[in-house]
């Protein structure tokens, strides 16, 4: 390449990146905003909620649960658990031990079936409560347990096969009631004891010393709780009015013709 070509490639080079420039500082020389110094609104701190919500703890069973018993719902759901139990009048234990009656009795106390030491020594029966914690997730309730079963997520599969298992037995448990949600505590401000102390609430007490007045005259006027302290200018106003009524008598006098 000649030098020429070299100062022509060179050329349009810079004539690219001057091009460039200007485009890029053109716009500004024609469009130019001021920024306010102060803005017309300002966005405070954000709060990140921290995911940490205290649960409310609602006692079992609640209305939800009890409205979910629906045994023919249960046989559905049970057969999950059809691979090692059964729930006839008499049945056979399998790989799990026979439900039959199951609701109610006490816990690990089905005859003929190997239970787990954790399962034999719980110590209380199957009421709806523990049956559906257990369900939930048996590992979790009874820690040892032979049962690998992973749970029943849903509160109605749990409501319903509890139910299925309820009917399936000589003499059933009654059904549970729902237990109402206890309502939020309210808060209540204390009322402030203002009979404590009268200066802060402005009454104050006047004593009645029954300490006489004198007025002006020399007269002792009594002064009690209520009545306004005589004035001694009152009495000095009743004086000039009574001379002044003596005059008018006297020039009237003066002016009758005898």
């Amino acid at each position: 390449m000649d030098e020429l070509g070299f100062n022509k490639i060179a050329g349009a080079v810079l004539a690219t990146a001057l091009g460039v420039m200007v485009l890029r500082e053109v716009p500004h020389m024609f469009m130019h905003t001021d920024a306010p110094e102060t803005p017309v609104y300002s966005v405070g701190a954000i709060e990140i909620a921290s995911g940490e919500e205290e649960a409310i703890d609602l006692p079992f069973p609640q209305q939800s649960w009890v409205d979910a018993m629906n045994a023919e719902e249960g046989a559905k759901v049970f057969k999950k658990c059809q691979s090692c139990h059964n729930v006839e009048s008499g049945g056979a234990n399998g790989t799990g031990p026979a439900l039959y009656g199951v609701v109610g009795n006490p816990a690990g106390s089905h005859a003929g079936f190997n239970y787990s030491s954790a399962m034999s020594s719980v110590g209380y029966n199957w009421s709806f409560e523990e049956l559906d914690s257990f369900l939930t997730k048996p590992a979790a309730h009874i820690s040892g347990t032979k049962m690998a079963f992973i749970g029943l997520k849903k509160e109605e599969d749990r409501a319903a096969v509890i139910e299925y298992l309820r009917v399936n037995d000589s003499s059933p448990e009654p059904r549970p009631e729902a237990v109402a949600a206890p309502e939020p505590e309210e808060a209540t401000e204390m009322a402030e004891d203002t009979s404590s102390d009268p200066s802060e609430t402005g009454d104050t007490e006047v004593e009645n010393t029954d300490t006489p007045v004198i007025d002006e005259s020399g007269e002792a006027v009594e002064a009690s709780v209520g009545d306004p302290t005589p004035d001694p200018t009152d009495a000095e106003g009743e004086t000039s009015d009574t001379e002044s009524s003596e005059e008018v008598t006297e020039e009237t006098e003066e002016t009758t013709p005898e």
